[in-house]
């Protein structure tokens, strides 16, 4: 008898479990959360690998950050990760994949201008909101549906002049590597000496090129008060290792690009006694004054990803975050489902305005400004010591 008693309990129990199981099961399905998927197509491999990694640990946070606050608006944020090898073709079908199988709001990416170019067909073909992470990709033209982070090549140079001109440089020259972003820095920099009344003497170099000297000679022919050399990553060390052994002395000045500890180490042993690049505010964060309104944002991100990663964020993991920030608003307004909204998400995120920038400054969109970020957030960084600090 007391024996079927407890036979007859461990059934009971046993079937009150599955009952509480069940109910739990339904309960779950009824608390799911709705979702929202962003697609992120970057340059994890290949030559732009060294961006795309850092960017892709910026948008894998913030996810983590948002959906742990209980998401946008209860909207749970999904993303779907491609690598497109650094390769504009695979970046295309990355961002075909993205929006056709994966069905995204909003694709974000990708980090160089070569891949962003090849998605921008894709994006706007299928009207769907795509945000570039590179300074050199131009995003505002009509119905555009690309957006992109920095402060553009064209205000990065003005930076540039604007600290010419304070220090009573007059006359440049220019030093460009012959690929699209040597030729970006090359218009850029005649078409604002032309506003600034500057002289300017221009070369071109490849960036396969192992020995710069005869191009270094002729610049050096015209006495110029400062060395301007568009090009980002290693050609550097080529340049500067020429430019120390010919004896100049003036001012080395590079792109925004090469801010990062990869160039600091590629500099070491060749690093010009003046070398100087625009950049971001948030690379010298720390010495910012406690009123300076973006500070706090940019002391809670650095500790975020140093907390999560164990590294220290550069200005790469910063623009894919700021990149997210935005996108993450503009769904907040529309809740888009899908590609097919993707056009009320576009139209949101160009009536943004003043928007809280980790990079520093504010994004403020418009139907012909999809950059949103001006030359105010810019200024002149100077690397002493193996360090990036406010140039003087």
């Amino acid at each position: 008898m007391g024996g079927k008693e407890c036979w007859n309990v461990g059934v009971s129990a046993i079937v009150l479990s599955c009952l509480l199981l069940l109910c739990g099961v339904s309960e779950v399905a009824a608390q799911k959360k709705p979702v929202i998927r962003l697609g992120v197509n970057l340059d994890v491999t290949g030559y732009g690998a060294w961006l795309g990694e850092p960017e892709l640990r910026a948008v894998q946070l913030f996810a983590e950050q948002i959906n742990g606050r209980g998401g946008i608006d209860n909207y749970q944020l999904e993303l779907v990760v491609y690598d497109n090898e650094s390769n504009p073709e695979k970046s295309s079908t990355n961002a075909k994949k993205l929006i056709q199988r994966d069905k995204v709001a909003a694709i974000l990416g990708t980090a160089i201008t070569a891949t962003s170019n090849a998605a921008k067909s894709v994006a706007q073909e299928e009207k769907v909101v795509t945000y570039s992470l590179s300074g050199s990709y131009e995003p505002s033209y009509a119905d555009s549906f690309t957006f992109a982070t920095w402060v553009h090549t064209s205000g990065m140079v003005e930076t540039i002049y604007d600290y010419f001109a304070k220090n009573g440089i007059k006359r440049v020259a220019a030093l460009c590597a012959t690929d699209s972003t040597g030729q970006t820095w090359l218009d850029e920099a005649n078409r604002s000496a032309k506003k600034y009344g500057f002289e300017i003497a221009s070369e071109r170099f490849n960036v396969k090129d192992v020995d710069v000297t005869a191009q270094l000679a002729k610049l050096k022919a015209t006495n110029p008060q400062a060395l301007i050399v568009g090009v980002s990553g290693a050609p550097n060390a080529v340049v500067a290792k020429n430019f120390n052994q010919m004896g100049f002395k003036i001012p080395y000045v590079t792109g925004h690009g090469n801010i990062s500890d990869t160039f600091l180490k590629l500099m070491e042993g060749n690093e010009p006694e003046t070398l100087l690049l625009p950049g971001a505010y948030y690379i010298v964060w720390r010495e910012l004054p406690d009123a300076y309104p973006q500070k706090k944002l940019m002391k809670e991100f650095t500790e975020a990803f140093q907390k999560k990663f164990k590294k220290e964020a550069d200005i790469y993991a910063v623009v894919a975050y700021d990149a997210a920030r935005v996108i993450a608003e503009g769904v907040r307004q529309v809740k888009p489902e899908g590609p097919k909204d993707s056009q009320k998400l576009r139209d949101a995120m160009e009536l943004m305005k003043n928007f809280p920038a980790v990079y520093g400054g504010t994004y403020t969109f418009s139907k012909e400004d999809h950059r949103g970020i001006k030359k105010d957030a810019a200024l002149m960084i100077q690397v002493k010591g193996g360090k990036f600090v406010m140039a003087k």
